[in-house]
C-alpha cells in the first residue's frame, strides 16, 4: 500500500533538487490534487485534498482510500453522479473537465463536511505516450453554490410573494379625486376609467359603507394625514369583497400634498373569519357560563344524600340553566317507558334517568322555555345533568342501603347481647344450687341439664357467628364429592326432628331426585336443608304442617321447604337472605336465633352454583323456600 506523499528519493532520471521543487510543489500546492493510476486506484493525495475532505494520514479511512479496496471509478456517489465514465475517458488518455457534484464523505464512514467540487482529470503520459498516472484537481466550489442556492430561494420566495399578492394600487390628485388610470382598479372592479375618474370610484363601494368612506377620505385630505379604512368593493362578478384600504400622502419639498398613493388588499376571507371568531367567542362565554352553571349544579347534585333533596335540586337547576319555567323529575317505571319513545318538541324536553347498570329509572322533564324553543345544545345539557342526578340517585340509594345495614346491625348486636345473656341466668341460677351442696340428687340432675341445655344453646349461637365471620373473609371451604340429595334429606330430617317435635308441627317429605347425584359438600348442605327447617319450625305456630319436597327439573335437583307459617310481608322478601335480616318475632323469643341462617344458605348454595329464593303470599300466608342444585350423574 502507498503512503500518501511521494517518496523521498529521486527516481534515477532526475536530479535531486528539481524533484524536491516538485515535490514541495505537489504538497503546497492550494489545489486539491489526487494522484490516479490508469487503474482509478489512488496513488498520492497533497495536503490540499486532506484539508478538502478531512481525511488524514494514518488514519483508518486514509489507509482505505489508498488501498486496492477503493477505485474512483467503482466509487457509488460517482457513478450514480455521471462522473464515473468522464473518468474512464481520463484514464483512457482524455483531459476531461467534471462538472460540479455534490460530494459526501459520510458515504465512506467519513466525518468530513459535505462538499460541492468541480474537477479536472488530466492524463500523464510517458516519453512511449504511455499513460503513467492521472491528476484528478478539485476546486471547491461549495460556497459558490450554497450562495446561488440561497439567492434562487430568495428569489423564487419573492415570486411567490408578489403572485401570492392581491393589491389595488391606486393614486390620486392633492384634492383626492382620480385622475391617473389604474388597471388593478379597473380588473377588480370592472369599471372603465371614465367610470371611476374623479369620484365615480366611490360607485364601486357598497352602498352601506359609501357615506362612511367618503366622509373620512376628505377628512384625511383636508388633514393630509394617512387614510385606512375597510370597506366593501364590488367585484366585477357583481360579488362584494371586504378590502382593507391604505392612502398615503406623498408631499414635495414645501410640505405640500404632492399625490396619494394608496392601495386596496382583498382581506374578505379575513373579515369574515373575524367575524365568525368574534361570534364563536361570544358562543364561547356563553359556554362558559353554562358549563360553570352545569359544573355548580353537579357539585350540589354530588353532595345531596337523600333522592327527594336531588330531585329538588335538579329541577331548580335544571329551570336556572335551561331558562325554563317548569321541570318535573318523576321516578317510576311508567316514565322511565315513555322517556324511550319521546323526543324533543316545542316547548317540551324529556330526558331518562339512567343508573350504572344502564336500567332506566325515571324521567327529568323541562316545559317552556322562556325565550325560544329548546335547542340540541339545551338537550346535552339536560343529559349530562341527568347523567350526574342518575348517580346521585344511585348513591343516595346506597346511602340508604348502607343506613339500613347499619341499623340492622345494631339491632343484630342488641339482640346478640341479648342472647347470649339469656342463657347466662339460667345457668348461674344452677351454679348456684349446686354451690349450696344441700341439693337432692334429682335436684342436682335437673341444674346440670339446664347447664348442659345452655351451653349447647350458646355454643350453636358462637358457631353460627364463627360462619359469619367465615363467611365475611370469604373463608369457607367446600369438601366437595358426589351425594344422594335424599340421604341429606333423611340426615337434615333427623337433626330437625327435635325443634319440630317440640312445636308439635308435622313433617312430611314428598317426591324424590329420580336416582340423580349432587356434587357438593355433604355437612354444608346438610346446615342449609337443617336450616331452612328450623327456620320453618320457629316461624309456624305450634301444630303446624311443613313439607319438604324433592324433584329433578331436567338437569337440576330442587329441594323446597314449604310451611303453613307466620309468611313473610312483601316489603322483607327482596332481604331475607342479607346478613343480619329478621323478621318480626312471635311473642315467644325462646327460639330465636341471629337472624343470619338465611344469609348463610344463600352463601353456601351459591358456592355449590346453585340457586336460592324465596316465596311468600304476606304475612300468615306461609313461606316456601327452594334450592336449586346441578344434577352431576346418576345413582
Amino acid at each position: 500500500m502507498l503512503s500518501s506523499p511521494p517518496p523521498r528519493t529521486p527516481p534515477a532520471d532526475c536530479d535531486a533538487d528539481t524533484y524536491i521543487r516538485f515535490r514541495e510543489l505537489f504538497e503546497q500546492c492550494p489545489v486539491s490534487i489526487q494522484i490516479l493510476g490508469p487503474d482509478g486506484r489512488t496513488l498520492r493525495v497533497n495536503k490540499a485534498w486532506e484539508d478538502l475532505w478531512h481525511i488524514r494520514e494514518g488514519t483508518p479511512l486514509m489507509d482505505f482510500v489508498m488501498s486496492a479496496e477503493y477505485n474512483v471509478l467503482r466509487d457509488p456517489q460517482l457513478i450514480e453522479s455521471g462522473i464515473a465514465p468522464l473518468l474512464e475517458r481520463a484514464c483512457r488518455g482524455e483531459s476531461v473537465r467534471l462538472p460540479v457534484i455534490r460530494y459526501d464523505v459520510a458515504a465512506l464512514r467519513g466525518s468530513g463536511p459535505v462538499r460541492w467540487v468541480a474537477a479536472r482529470a488530466h492524463p500523464l503520459k510517458d516519453n512511449a505516450s504511455n499513460i503513467v498516472e492521472v491528476m484528478l484537481m478539485h476546486e471547491d466550489v461549495t460556497e459558490k453554490v450554497e450562495a446561488e442556492n440561497a439567492l434562487r430561494i430568495r428569489e423564487e420566495r419573492f415570486r411567490s410573494l408578489v403572485l401570492a399578492t392581491s393589491q389595488i394600487v391606486w393614486s390620486n390628485t392633492p384634492d383626492g379625486r382620480v385622475d391617473e388610470d389604474s388597471p388593478t382598479w379597473r380588473a377588480f372592479t370592472g369599471q372603465t376609467y371614465e367610470e371611476w375618474r374623479d369620484f365615480g370610484w366611490l360607485d364601486a363601494v357598497h352602498p352601506d359603507d359609501r357615506a362612511g368612506t367618503r366622509a373620512a377620505w376628505l377628512a384625511c385630505v383636508a388633514t393630509k394625514t394617512v387614510f385606512e379604512a375597510r370597506y366593501r368593493l364590488r367585484r366585477s362578478d357583481g360579488d362584494y369583497r371586504w378590502t382593507e384600504v391604505r392612502g398615503v400622502p406623498i408631499l414635495d419639498a414645501e410640505g405640500a400634498i404632492r399625490e396619494w398613493i394608496g392601495t386596496n388588499t382583498d382581506v374578505h376571507e379575513i373579515v369574515l373569519a373575524e367575524a365568525e371568531l368574534a361570534q364563536r367567542l361570544e358562543r364561547e362565554k356563553r359556554n362558559a357560563a353554562l358549563l360553570a352553571k352545569v359544573a355548580q349544579a353537579a357539585r350540589k347534585l354530588q353532595t345531596v344524600l337523600w333522592s327527594g333533596d336531588i330531585a329538588e335540586v335538579l329541577v331548580n337547576e335544571v329551570r336556572d340553566i335551561l331558562q325554563a319555567h317548569r321541570a318535573v323529575v318523576s321516578l317510576s317505571d311508567r316514565h322511565a317507558e315513555v322517556c324511550r319513545t319521546d323526543q324533543a318538541i316545542r316547548d317540551r324536553l324529556a330526558v331518562p334517568l339512567i343508573d350504572r347498570t344502564g336500567r332506566h329509572i325515571g324521567l327529568i322533564e323541562v316545559f317552556d322555555k322562556m325565550d325560544g324553543e329548546f335547542s340540541d345544545e339545551d338537550e346535552a345539557i339536560l343529559v349530562q345533568l341527568a347523567s350526574i342526578a342518575a348517580n346521585g340517585f344511585e348513591n343516595a340509594r346506597l346511602y340508604e342501603s348502607l343506613k339500613e345495614q347499619d341499623r340492622r346491625k345494631d339491632e343484630f348486636l342488641a339482640m346478640l347481647a341479648h342472647e347470649l345473656r339469656n342463657p347466662l341466668a339460667p345457668i348461674a341460677a344452677a351454679a348456684e344450687v349446686l354451690k349450696l351442696g344441700t341439693a337432692s340428687a334429682d335436684r342436682i340432675r335437673q341444674s346440670s341439664s339446664v347447664i348442659g341445655r345452655q351451653v349447647r344453646h350458646l355454643k350453636s349461637l358462637i358457631d353460627d357467628l364463627l360462619d359469619v365471620s367465615r363467611v365475611t373473609r370469604g373463608l369457607i371451604q367446600l369438601d366437595l364429592a358426589l351425594l344422594d340429595p335424599m340421604a341429606l334429606v333423611a340426615s337434615a330430617v333427623e337433626q330437625s326432628q327435635p325443634l319440630i317435635a317440640a312445636r308439635a308441627h308435622v313433617l312430611a317429605v314428598e317426591g324424590d331426585a329420580g336416582g340423580a347425584q349432587i356434587r357438593g359438600d355433604a355437612n354444608r348442605l346438610v346446615q342449609v336443608l337443617v336450616n331452612l327447617l328450623n327456620n320453618a319450625a320457629k316461624y309456624t305456630p305450634d301444630g303446624g304442617r311443613i313439607v319438604l319436597s324433592v324433584s329433578r327439573d331436567v338437569d337440576s335437583v330442587v329441594i323446597s321447604v314449604r310451611d303453613n307459617g307466620t309468611g313473610i310481608e312483601a316489603g322483607m322478601l327482596p332481604h331475607v337472605f342479607d346478613l343480619f335480616t329478621q323478621a318480626k318475632r312471635t311473642p315467644d323469643r325462646a327460639q330465636g336465633g341471629l337472624g343470619i341462617g338465611l344469609a348463610l344458605v344463600k352463601t353456601i348454595i351459591s358456592l355449590h352454583d346453585g340457586h336460592v329464593s324465596a316465596h311468600s303470599d304476606g304475612l300468615g300466608a306461609g313461606s316456601v323456600f327452594t334450592i336449586s342444585l346441578k344434577a352431576a350423574g346418576q345413582t
